[in-house]
């Protein structure tokens, strides 16, 4: 009797074992199918990803073969943009017939140490240069820049009785770091409004201020390409409101991005001979045709 017993106490062990096992047996199956599953939405996942990154890349790879990059010096030349001109009325233009430098006997230039280095490199060999290094809009009023057997005199006191029937002027480079470009503007005016009253029936040149190589400048942050621009947005408004001519220099001396031509200056700022012999071509091909003494004339002529 007591082995009955005994038997019959170990078959809910027995049981309850199976139950453990078929239990485990669910886990791992429902578990592989959870590992599968994830593998399979993996591989999904990879195959979206993998799949834009190549688009991505074909896209790319085709932008690059259609874009052209210059690769040669000649390249990267002729892909620089063409230096601009204002649109403006005052702006003197190519004339088809270049003048020799007999047209300058008449002229008198007028400017700072960029406009004698102008007169010692360009090659001209006619007309009067008043200039002297530093001046600006302000300082030509009285600085006696200029140099006489008498003694040293200023700009105005040179220009005293004479009879120049041009007037080539460049100043604005030493007002670079005045900041207050409305107040240089006035200056200017009032300098060209006193030069006019002496000299009423010249032709008048005004000329922007030329760029500079701004890696090469060591006179001060301030003499750089964008308030060179703004400079020369107030010279071209005054040309406009008072009737100058305007020359933009900057057309044969710009590197077409806004700056001085690499290597076209020793300092940045200071132009060697070839680039001042391109300036002097440039005057020789830029002029306008005065009509002031047919205007003379004719208005004798009309009052006998």
């Amino acid at each position: 009797m007591a082995q009955r017993k005994r038997r019959k106490r170990q078959q809910p062990g027995r049981l309850f074992h199976i139950l453990i096992l078929i239990i485990m047996l669910l886990l791992i199956f429902e578990a592989n199918i959870l590992i599968n599953m994830f593998k399979k939405e993996n591989i999904k996942k990879n195959i979206q990803t993998n799949g834009a990154v190549t688009e991505k890349a074909s896209s790319e790879k085709e932008l690059s073969t259609n874009t052209n990059v210059p690769e040669t010096d000649a390249q990267i030349k002729a892909a620089s943009p063409v230096p601009q001109i204002p649109d403006s009325p005052c702006v003197v233009h190519r004339q088809d017939t270049s003048v020799d430098d007999s047209y300058f006997s008449d002229a008198v230039f007028i400017g700072d140490s960029r406009m004698e280095g102008f007169r010692n490199q360009s090659g001209i060999s006619t007309g009067t240069f008043l200039t002297g290094v530093g001046m600006d809009a302000e300082n030509i009023f009285e600085t006696p820049f200029i140099s006489t057997e008498s003694g040293n005199i200023t700009v105005y006191q040179a220009l005293y009785n004479s009879d120049y029937k041009k007037v080539y002027i460049m100043l604005g480079t030493n007002n670079l770091g005045d900041y207050n470009y409305d107040d240089f503007k006035e200056k200017y005016r009032i300098c060209l409004g006193e030069i006019r009253k002496i000299l009423p029936k010249a032709d008048f040149y005004v000329m922007e201020v030329a760029y500079v190589e701004e890696s090469k400048v060591t006179t001060g942050d301030y003499v750089n390409n964008s308030n060179i621009d703004k400079l020369n947005e107030k010279i071209l408004e005054l040309c406009e409101q008072s009737d100058y001519n305007y020359i933009a220099i900057n057309e044969v001396l710009s590197d077409g991005n806004r700056s001085l031509i690499k290597d076209a200056s020793s300092d940045g700022v200071h132009i060697y001979d070839s680039y001042c012999k391109l300036w002097l071509d440039y005057l020789k091909s830029h002029y306008v045709n005065s009509t002031d003494d047919t205007t003379s004339d004719t208005a004798s002529t009309e009052t006998d």
